[in-house]
């Protein structure tokens, strides 16, 4: 027997049982989703975000060890990862796409999407879209600018002399090679053609100008900070940290030989995922035009969402269309990942002894 919402009350009053249920809507439980973002403060600010937002709970979990890292995880776990919505960047997404993890995005499931250039879309190979971009972030070469004896106007004064000791360069893992592949277009190669890079980097390492290699911010920091180095490669979050300690200058929008390498952050809805809908919808609430600008108040990279306002704190990697075409480039990231363990060999075998 089916009982009105009277007759319960009635009841309960019978009992002297005092009470205050939810009817209607409000009687069923919300939709629970898991969802997995980058550390602080990435994690915080999407925290903050969600707090306004009232369609399902959820749970959040972090990236330990990395996105790539965290790919393991799923892989470990699949098909069933407890996850719905995941963020990760353009080398992860290359594979989560390879692998049938993501699943396909349109217009109509996260409208925010008409607002991000299409160049930052994720595709599998039938045009389908696989991503939701979040942030826009790059990687670059940047000067302390009060300890470096000349000023750098092109990639090609990387081989000044007067920068005996200078340069502080990231192992190969790092960024994944994009430093070495900048070099490549300066010479006419790119991430399929390394070798105008290698043989760039090559001179580099023995002309000396290479004072530390670093496999990690905290070294690369030091470097930087103590004044052994005053030239670095590194990305643009980390650049804006190190800003706050020495005067740093960013390397972009002087010379198309200095290009910016650009990646993508976003999210992935997991085609594993039993509350696909709602996940999307967090997405595109996320990626709005004002919550994309309140959450890049905070991060140090610009908003996918170009009607987003940018934070002048990422105003470095800022770019009009004019100057994306000029001064960035967006690698594969995908294939660059595939290369690693050949360019990591390369590196060491035969960058690092001449340096």
């Amino acid at each position: 027997m089916e009982l009105t919402r009277r007759e319960i009350l009635e009841r309960a009053a019978a009992l002297g049982i005092t009470t205050s249920l939810p009817f209607g809507s409000e009687a069923q439980a919300k939709e629970a989703l898991t969802a997995v973002d980058f550390g602080s403060p990435y994690v915080d600010t999407t925290k903050k975000l969600a707090a306004n937002w009232n369609e399902a709970d959820i749970t959040w979990a972090l990236e330990p060890g990395g996105a790539m890292a965290f790919l393991g995880k799923i892989k470990a776990m699949w098909p069933n990862p407890p996850y719905d919505l995941v963020i990760n960047w353009s080398p992860g997404f290359a594979t989560m796409v390879k692998e049938g993890w993501a699943e396909t995005i349109t217009l109509a499931d996260v409208p925010n999407l008409a607002d991000v250039p299409k160049r930052f879309l994720t595709k599998d190979d039938n045009g389908n879209i696989k991503t939701v971009p979040r942030s826009v972030d790059g990687s670059y070469f940047a000067v302390r600018t009060d300890r470096c004896p000349i000023e750098i106007k092109t990639v090609d004064d990387l081989l000044n002399p007067n920068l005996k000791g200078h340069i502080c360069w990231p192992v190969a893992s790092l960024y994944l090679s994009a430093p070495t592949v900048t070099l490549a277009l300066a010479r006419g190669g790119n991430e399929f053609n390394l070798d105008p890079g290698w043989k760039f980097l090559e001179e580099l390492a023995k002309s000396g100008n290479i004072g530390r290699v670093y496999s990690g911010n905290v070294e690369g920091f030091n470097s930087m900070t103590t004044g052994e180095t005053s030239i670095i490669y590194a990305s643009n979050g980390a650049l804006s940290q190190l800003g706050q300690k020495i005067p740093v200058k960013a390397l972009t929008k002087l010379d198309p030989s200095l290009k910016a390498a650009l990646y993508v952050e976003g999210w992935v809805v997991l085609s594993s995922s039993k509350h696909k809908k709602a996940a999307m919808n967090f997405a595109d609430f996320s990626v709005s035009a004002d919550n994309s600008a309140t959450f890049h108040q905070a991060i140090h990279s610009v908003p996918a969402n170009q009607k987003a306002k940018p934070d002048p704190s990422a105003a470095a990697i800022q770019f009009s269309p004019q100057e994306l075409e000029k001064f960035t480039f967006l690698p594969d990231w995908g294939y660059m990942s595939t290369q690693m363990d050949t360019w990591v060999k390369k590196f060491e075998q035969d960058i690092v002894p001449k340096i």
